[in-house]
């Protein structure tokens, strides 16, 4: 076999891209792999050229060495070559929600077994506002300002810890503020008070390990939580639910599947950000749609995780 490995030097830590090549260097030594191709990325759509302009005939599998916007750069050219390389991914950056939640650590034993056991799903993907596509999430709202007033240097030296810093600090200047926007899931419409939605591939998303928490990566939707018409006498105690995986059936929680969703503002509809996989994606409207087995992944095959948030039979998908 021969892999291509596309490593993002400024995501996370450095220890994790030492893992990453000490596991390439174990499978060569091994002969698991027979070659093995490093490309460190240097800005913006470096990772999505390289990996689209990758043949299928030159590589069995495409390993993504980085962050979540790393990740998402390696789909969107994998699914846009439309060369059916396997992905394997190396969790190097701040929350990396989707490889927790497929049971995927960044250690050099998972890498080393992902490309031995050649364990391929057909995962589902996002296309946002019909130009980018989405592995994990797209998100509006108070997560998503939180995300994007993270410095790189903050996410770099504190991890996870800015990211709380700075959700105190924006509830704290918000106060709860919620926003009127009409979402159209599968044509239905309905108009929420939206203090942040989610539409997910996988069980967690910003730090939530269960905040989708039926999501499944290969069943041809994604799962929509709306946490709505919230206060601060409501909003914590959702917050808390959310974090258990309890908050489904709050009346302040919309929760859903859906295969198409679109998003817009209303008359009353201030400034409103959007996210697509940790990365920002500017304001409404939003229109998402699932792609179903948009990409490749190579998955631990006896996880326990893995086995969670797989479907074992797809089955057919009705069509709307």
């Amino acid at each position: 076999m021969r892999g291509l490995f596309i490593i993002n030097p400024s995501s996370g830590k450095q220890t994790n891209q030492g893992k990453a090549l000490q596991a390439m260097h174990e499978l060569l030594k091994d002969q698991v792999i027979e070659e093995a191709v490093v490309f460190y990325t240097r800005g913006k759509g470096d990772a999505r050229n390289q990996t689209y302009e990758a043949k299928r005939e030159d590589y069995d599998f495409v390993v993504a060495v980085g962050g979540d916007g790393t990740v998402n750069e390696v789909v969107s050219g994998l699914h846009l070559s439309g060369s059916g390389i396997p992905l394997a991914i190396f969790p190097s950056g701040t929350s990396n929600d989707f490889a927790r939640s497929v049971g995927i650590s960044p250690t050099v034993h998972c890498l080393y077994h992902l490309i031995k056991s050649y364990h391929a799903v057909a995962a589902d993907i996002g296309r946002f506002n019909d130009r980018d596509y989405f592995l994990n999430v797209t998100a509006g709202g108070i997560l998503s300002d939180v995300a994007h007033s993270v410095s790189v240097e903050a996410k770099t030296l504190f991890g996870k810890t800015a990211y709380v810093a700075e959700a105190l600090k924006k509830v704290s200047e918000n106060w709860f503020r919620t926003t009127p926007l009409l979402f159209e899931m599968d044509g239905e419409r309905e108009v929420f008070d939206v203090f942040f939605f989610i539409l997910a591939n996988s069980k967690s998303v910003g730090g939530f390990p269960k905040i989708c928490v039926d999501a499944k990566i290969n069943d041809g939707y994604m799962d929509l939580c709306v946490v709505k018409n919230v206060d601060a006498l409501t909003a914590l105690p959702v917050l808390t639910q959310i974090q258990a995986g309890t908050h489904i059936h709050n009346k302040l929680v919309e929760y859903r599947q859906v295969r198409d969703l679109r998003i817009f503002p209303t008359e009353e509809t201030t400034e409103f950000h959007l996210d697509c996989d940790g990365e920002y994606a500017g304001e409404l409207p939003l229109h998402a749609e699932v792609l179903q087995g948009g990409v490749q992944l190579l998955l631990p095959a006896e996880n326990t995780k893995t086995k969670k948030i797989v479907m074992e039979d797809q089955g057919a998908i009705p069509q709307s």
